[in-house]
């Protein structure tokens, strides 16, 4: 029985003592003319620059420093489309619109048809908000008025 029992802590001794050899194998990265990466247990054909990559479990392979690496192109890559899209949009809000062209043109035409009746005409005539009938506008009224659209037109072509 202690034969029987001999050889099997040797054999057991040799499997412990032999699984760190098969955990640390060695492999090879590396990148072929087409772009392709490819990973051998045998080194990169010649002409070919390649990287050894460890795999025991004790030992670090390069995929932590390649995942860090990817993370922070891909945190950068987004951060610069937030910034893009926030050019963008602050582009779009500074560029009046067709529509918002329209309503402008539209405004200065009246500001300065009414700037024209304001100098021109001898009695001007306002509508009370509170009641909605005409009043006749003073030379006080008139003057600020004059003042208010000259205002108004510092922002028309």
């Amino acid at each position: 029985m202690k034969t029987k029992h001999g050889i099997t802590a040797i054999c057991a001794s040799l499997l412990i003592l032999s699984a760190p050899l098969g955990a640390a194998s060695k492999f090879y990265k590396w990148v072929d003319d087409n772009g392709v990466t490819h990973y051998t247990q045998s080194p990169p054909p010649e002409g070919v620059t390649g990287k050894e990559v460890r795999t025991s479990t004790n030992a670090s392979s390069d995929q932590e420093e390649e995942l860090e690496n990817l993370e922070a192109t891909r945190k950068a890559a987004a951060e610069q489309r937030a910034d893009d899209a926030k050019q963008r949009a602050e582009q779009v809000s500074q560029q009046p619109s067709a529509s918002d062209k329209e309503a402008m043109e539209k405004r200065c035409t009246q500001a300065k048809a009414n700037l024209e009746t304001l100098r021109n005409k001898p009695i001007v005539r306002q509508e009370n908000p509170e009641t909605g009938e005409l009043e006749v506008v003073d030379e006080n009224k008139r003057a600020e008025l004059i003042k208010t659209t000259e205002a108004a037109l510092k922002g028309c072509p």
